[in-house]
């Protein structure tokens, strides 16, 4: 399959967005938004965050309701080795790139963690890019506040790639996508052999990464986290779990890497492995959970107003005209509804089939969530709850296609 479903960030656009200033040690980390912020500058409290803002309501509500679901996910990701959560981390999202480079952002950046705030440029409209680059420098202040700033350059930026490439869905996010372009341009630089050893990407100081930003690193460090946390069945997930506990701690990475995974020298023909047996099919299963989620989220809060829907066509045709109902806290932003259209249309074209989930027929059937059944027999089930004429949550989870049983031989007749 040759289409890209969430196509790849322009290099340019991705290592201009992608500064990380030298944080402070883990317990002098100090949350602070820039001194000289303009007087046109709004502020609004999430659960996890201060946003100072110049954009619109809608805006600052959607960037306040991504980031606390994104907060969650990467407390979630990352329960085995991060503390806890003290106090709201300040946001600061600029109209104008030249208020952001005057609040201390860097010339040609489009966002940074500072060391004690996370700043973005907004521009006049929010964009993949945008979420793209919050999501990323985002991990690094949730990193410094819980985890370790200090930790190995290649695990935190390839961990905040991880959670950069992540998917909003309306109420939460599906991380550990395979973005088709980017998939091929991580196999070439593979036949090319232009990656560093892993060993020298391990060895890659803060310093020396943002003397010379280089997409191939961001490439690599990305690879290598996709496939300590998903590669080979999700083979290496508790080792990498306690490599980042022990890491947390501030212990050399050697150590920490010795104790979890013993030589670093099988790695790399592992990862590369792995790598190289991807198939154009391998971004499917992540977007097409995003996308079951997506309409779940809708098809939630319709349910939640007492509307129905006589299948995914009539709900996916009402996300289109705007016309699902929901309780005024339960508000999704108005760009979701072409992204799930978007994703849906990717997906059938892959052979992907949706269907709802109900219990009871006829009038007394009841929506209980959507289905996506992929070419291979996997089934994606994304589930809703609800509280009165609010939603609760919505969860996902694949049911793996069975093997086909092997053939049998019939056995000759006794005589």
């Amino acid at each position: 399959m040759s289409q890209s479903f969430r196509p790849a960030l322009p290099f340019a656009t991705i290592v201009a967005g992608l500064v990380l200033a030298s944080a402070a040690a883990h317990a002098e980390v100090r949350f602070l938004p820039p001194d000289n912020l303009p007087n046109s500058m709004k502020k609004l409290e999430g659960q996890y965050h201060t946003l100072y803002h110049d954009l619109s309501v809608e805006e600052s509500h959607e960037a306040i309701l991504r980031m606390d679901a994104m907060t969650e996910e990467y407390l979630q990701r990352t329960r085995g080795f991060s503390g806890r959560l003290q106090g709201k981390m300040p946001l600061v999202l600029f109209r104008n790139k030249e208020d952001y480079y005057a609040a201390g952002g860097m010339r040609g950046s489009a966002g940074a963690f500072t060391g004690s705030c996370l700043m973005a440029v907004a521009g006049p409209k929010l964009t993949v890019g945008t979420w793209h680059t919050i999501q990323h420098e985002g991990f690094h202040e949730f990193a410094a506040a819980v985890i370790n700033p200090n930790m190995p350059t290649w695990v935190n930026e390839g961990l905040a790639e991880y959670f950069g490439e992540a998917v909003f869905t309306g109420d939460g996010f599906v991380s550990g996508m395979l973005p088709h372009g980017r998939v091929e341009r991580v196999q070439e630089a593979m036949k090319q052999k232009t990656f560093r050893s892993v060993e020298g990407m391990m060895d890659l100081s803060h310093g020396t990464w943002n003397s010379r930003l280089d997409i191939s690193n961001y490439d690599q460090a990305w690879s290598m986290t996709q496939f300590l946390a998903h590669g080979d069945d999700g083979k290496y997930q508790n080792a990498f779990g306690l490599f980042m506990e022990e890491i947390s701690h501030g212990w050399a990475w050697q150590r920490c890497w010795t104790d979890a995974f013993g030589s670093a020298a099988g790695f790399d023909a592992k990862w590369q492995a792995w790598w190289l047996a991807q198939t154009d099919e391998a971004s499917v299963p992540g977007y097409s959970r995003a996308a079951t989620q997506m309409l779940a989220s809708y098809l939630a809060r319709g349910t939640s107003q007492k509307q129905t829907f006589a299948g995914v066509s009539e709900l996916l045709s009402s996300i289109r005209d705007s016309k699902v109902t929901w309780h005024r806290d339960d508000v999704l932003p108005a760009g979701l509804a072409g992204d799930c259209d978007d994703l849906c249309t990717a997906i059938t074209k892959a052979g992907g089939k949706f269907s709802l989930q109900v219990t009871g027929t006829g009038p007394a059937a009841k929506p209980q969530g959507v289905v996506c059944e992929l070419k291979d027999g996997t089934k994606i089930i994304a589930t809703f709850k609800l509280n009165g004429a609010r939603v609760r949550s919505v969860e996902s989870r694949i049911e793996k296609a069975k093997p086909a049983a092997a053939p049998t031989t019939p056995k000759p007749a006794i005589r």
